[in-house]
Formats: C-alpha cells, structure tokens, sequence
C-alpha cells in the first residue's frame, strides 16, 4: 500500500511540475496539488549487500577425473528467490545435469538456494577444469568458481 501511494504521489508531482513549468511558477520547496495539500517525499535508505555463493566439492572422492562426484552450490543473503542457478564449465553454460535443489526463507527475510551439478555418464570432472555456479539478482550476476584440484584426496 505505501508503495503504491508513493508512485502516485511522484506521478502527481511530476504532473505538478510539468504543468508549473508551463506557466513559469515552479517553487521547488512547496508544492501544491490543490489548496491546502502538498506532497512530502520520506526516502528510505536500504542497505543491499551481495549474496554469497560457495561451491562444495566432495571430499574424498577427487582423483585425477572423477566421474561420480556432485558439487553443491550454497547461495546465501539474496533478497528475492533466485529464478534460475547456470552452472558453466569453463565459461560454457552447462544445460543439463543441474539442478535448484531447495529454496528456503532465512529469519532475516533474505532466501538461501541450493544448487547442484551433476555428471551424467561419460562426462568425468576434470582437476583442470573451472567449474562456476552463477546466480542473477537485480540485474547483477554473482558467481562463485573452483578448480577441483584444489580439493586434496583423504587417504
């Protein structure tokens, strides 16, 4: 509801001002709709920080190739859910073997998704391969990359 009073409050003052201009008498401090009724503007200042992204690789399992392992992609403090997570491989997206697994609403109002790539039989992960989970928020893509050697093989 404020939202919606807010735009038609900045549809009228702009109304207000074009047709002031047009007669020359446009006093930024005071304006008026009609006798008696102005239009005061409150802003409110929303701190947005970033979502934070990371990969998890399976512990273990990492040899040279691996052609059984599945990266997790862990997305914190994003402000909307997320439509679609894009794992790329190499910079090449990826269009098959992901998936969103979960979404989930934080205390703070902030989502958390879950998203996870999968080989499919005959693609073995390589060590020297990048692996990259993006995610679009407000127009601004984050990403998180990592190259599976560095995960060290438990023995």
């Amino acid at each position: 509801m404020r939202a919606e009073t807010l735009i038609t409050g900045l549809l009228l003052l702009r109304i207000s001002e074009f047709h002031s201009l047009s007669e020359g008498q446009l006093d930024p401090k005071i304006i008026s709709f009609s006798r008696g009724v102005h239009l005061f503007v409150k802003g409110i200042h929303v701190k947005t920080v970033a979502p934070k992204l990371q990969i998890l690789l399976p512990a273990g399992l990492w040899m040279e190739t691996c052609d059984a392992a599945i990266l997790t992609c862990i997305i914190t403090g994003l402000h909307t859910k997320p439509t679609h997570i894009t794992w790329k491989i190499n910079k090449i997206s990826v269009t098959q073997n992901h998936t969103t697994a979960d979404i989930f609403m934080e205390s703070d109002g902030t989502f958390t998704a879950l998203g996870l790539f999968y080989p499919t039989p005959g693609h073995e992960l390589k060590s020297d391969d990048l692996y990259r989970c993006e995610v679009e928020q407000g127009g601004i893509t984050y990403y998180e990359e990592v190259w599976p050697f560095h995960c060290e093989q438990s023995l």
